[in-house]
């Protein structure tokens, strides 16, 4: 009885090869190459035939130099190097270019071969495409720091983004606003409209806050109606001043999520990096101590943070 692989039969001509160690690399789809002690090639597989656009023949006998760009060769050379006088494995990832032009993200797994017979040594190596995994990785890590309704960045995220903004005030001398932003009047839209109505108003509100800072600036949802807006290296404690002044506004403009009308209110509360030994705790709480302070005054405004004497 005859199968599929039987050379007799109606095998995949991509499969047929005149020796046996050849049709098995070939049928495996990860790209294959392996190197003498010297560093130029010995054989592939089809797969890596795709990879750099030369086929077989063309990259018998010649190194990374007379494939790559020199730059790239020398990373490619003292790789196998190292790893050729070292012995052992290699495992790493790295960004490569394919011949088409698309770019993926591999791992190479790489070891050192010794063939008793033909007394011959080198370097092994196989290319194990992770694209789709680290675009995974990505989007869970993009998840993970990002409110889901908005966008904007979350609760731990900021301040993981603060704790860096900090840093960075610090080192060049510059100042740093952190603005406690609390919507007025926004339970009644929910009470009155219900929350799916109350869900577009807040992705209008994120839209606006973020239209009245630089992309720069950190703007995250801290909680229900409670946003934080850091603003990096403003020139005043004045500039900060007008920036929440500027956001007062955008939000008492109507929002109209069908066809009726909805009126809402901020109040901010802001708090300046006066000191070095500020941090993301301290400037958070000051922040929302002059939150409470104005809404104390009446809302509907802008309260820098004063101590309490």
């Amino acid at each position: 009885m005859k199968n599929d692989l039987d050379p007799s039969g109606p095998a995949d001509e991509s499969l047929r090869e005149s020796t046996l160690l050849q049709a098995v690399i070939n049928a495996i789809p990860a790209p294959i190459f392996f190197k003498d002690s010297e560093g130029r090639y010995l054989g592939c597989n089809n797969a890596f035939e795709a990879f750099v656009g030369r086929t077989r023949d063309e990259l018998v006998g010649k190194s990374v130099f007379e494939l790559w760009d020199k730059d790239l060769a020398q990373v490619y050379f003292d790789a196998d190097n190292e790893l050729y006088k070292n012995g052992g494995k290699q495992i790493y990832e790295a960004q490569v270019t394919y011949a088409d032009g698309a770019v993926r993200d591999v791992m190479f797994h790489k070891a050192v071969f010794f063939a008793e017979q033909e007394n011959e040594s080198g370097v092994v190596g196989a290319m194990l495409d992770i694209t789709d995994w680290k675009q995974a990785e990505a989007e869970l890590l993009r998840r993970a720091k990002t409110d889901d309704l908005t966008g904007l960045e979350n609760r731990h995220s900021l301040f993981d983004s603060l704790d860096g903004a900090i840093k960075r005030a610090k080192r060049s001398n510059t100042l740093l606003a952190v603005l406690a932003i609390d919507l007025d009047g926004f339970k009644r839209v929910n009470d009155n409209h219900g929350h799916p109505v109350g869900d577009i108003v807040l992705k209008s509100v994120a839209d606006r806050l973020k239209s009245a800072v630089r992309e720069t600036d950190i703007t995250a949802r801290s909680g229900g109606d409670e946003f934080i807006i850091v603003l990096e290296a403003v020139s005043t404690q004045a500039q900060a001043g007008r920036i929440a002044a500027t956001i007062v506004k955008k939000i008492a403009a109507p929002f109209i999520p069908d066809t009726q009308p909805i009126n809402i209110g901020v109040s901010i509360g802001i708090a300046m990096l006066e000191s070095n030994d500020m941090n993301v705790e301290t400037l958070i709480q000051n922040a929302d101590k002059a939150l409470y302070q104005m809404k104390d005054a009446g809302k509907g405004g802008y309260a820098f943070f004063k101590p309490v004497s």
